[in-house]
């Protein structure tokens, strides 16, 4: 009965790994072309774009993390503390759908003499699939008033996300909602979000419960009240992740896909390329080996440059430690090289 049962699961196993591969396909071709179909320069760069043998955190870059701009509770000063530490000899700080933190974040890694890329991601909703999809966005600056072709995109997702928060939090504080006796205090999240350029449900949490991301009662109560059949479950409006990403070239800004299984945004990639996508985000927590191999794949199909990162949040998400995931020099190439000499450039 024992030997019929172990072959059962290694049958089971088995069929599940073909299941992984078969999407695996799925989501490659829908990714990519034809290999005839390949310009001259995608070509070029299919001999370019690779795994190195060898990856190691240390003089590795780690391309996407937050800052209490956003939704992440470290400074940039302890993001570069941290990325030293951890043997990092790059970092990029992109938070989240704003400009305005980019001119700080330069001239405070130019005063402590550490290469930092100073960017953002910005949210989007693909129209065609109904998925949220990210972009990530380099070598930008805020127009003087406001009204770049990025800037005015931001500027109202990040309007719509903070009056939602407050009224999410205003619903839960409405609801009688509590944490360990504590109740929501809308002056408790505001106070909370301090240097954040946004409100964000991170926010909330953290002024109500204190604990981390990881804790399970934080991790129940976020389910349960922002989540599912919750009043406080609501999202805004998003603007189309094609015109994002011409938005980005159009103001002097270079568009990398973030993280596309985490969200599976494969298909959305034909459309990004065609409006002007350079770049896609290989390495993240939610990738494994199949999406990273995709990921390169696809780089070397559209001509694109890889990049990688933890999606660091500090206390406010999974991943530990900056530099659980990041992408090796040789990897990111000498595109991804020029983007951090643009910075010297950049106010």
């Amino acid at each position: 009965m024992g030997k019929k049962k172990g072959k059962m699961k290694a049958k089971a196993k088995r069929a599940e790994a073909k299941a992984g591969k078969s999407k695996a396909r799925t989501a490659r071709d829908e990714m990519m072309p034809a290999a005839e179909a390949m310009g001259p320069e995608a070509k070029t760069a299919r001999a370019i774009v690779r795994r190195a043998a060898h990856r190691s955190v240390v003089g590795a870059w780690d391309l996407h993390s937050h800052s209490v701009f956003s939704d992440g509770s470290c400074t940039v000063d302890e993001l570069i503390s941290q990325a030293r530490a951890a043997g990092l000899s790059r970092i990029a700080i992109t938070d989240h759908d704003c400009l305005l933190q980019l001119s700080y974040i330069r001239t405070r890694a130019r005063e402590v003499g550490f290469p930092v890329l100073a960017g953002t991601e910005i949210s989007c909703r693909d129209p065609k699939t109904g998925r949220n999809v990210h972009i990530l966005a380099f070598g930008l600056e805020a127009s003087r008033d406001g009204d770049g072709p990025v800037d005015r995109i931001v500027t109202d997702t990040l309007y719509q996300r903070s009056a939602n928060t407050l009224w999410q939090a205003w619903t839960l504080q409405r609801m009688g909602a509590e944490f360990s006796g504590k109740h929501v205090s809308l002056d408790e999240v505001v106070a909370t979000a301090g240097t954040s350029f946004g409100v964000y449900k991170q926010h909330v949490m953290e002024a109500l419960t204190g604990r981390h991301h990881e804790d399970p009662d934080y991790r129940f109560f976020y389910q349960c009240r922002f989540k599912g059949d919750s009043p406080a479950n609501h999202d805004i409006r998003y603007p189309d992740p094609v015109s994002v990403v011409r938005a980005i070239g159009e103001q002097g800004g270079v568009a990398v896909l973030a993280h596309p299984r985490q969200m599976n945004t494969w298909a959305s990639g034909p459309d990004l390329v065609a409006a002007g996508l350079a770049g896609i985000e290989a390495f993240h927590p939610d990738h494994g080996p199949v999406d990273e191999e995709l990921a390169f794949e696809a780089a070397a199909r559209h001509g694109l440059f890889v990049t990688g990162g933890s999606d660091y949040h500090g206390k406010y998400g999974e991943p530990a430690a900056l530099g659980q995931d990041f992408i090796m020099p040789e990897e990111a190439g000498a595109r991804v090289d020029e983007l951090f000499a643009r910075e010297e450039q950049l106010g």
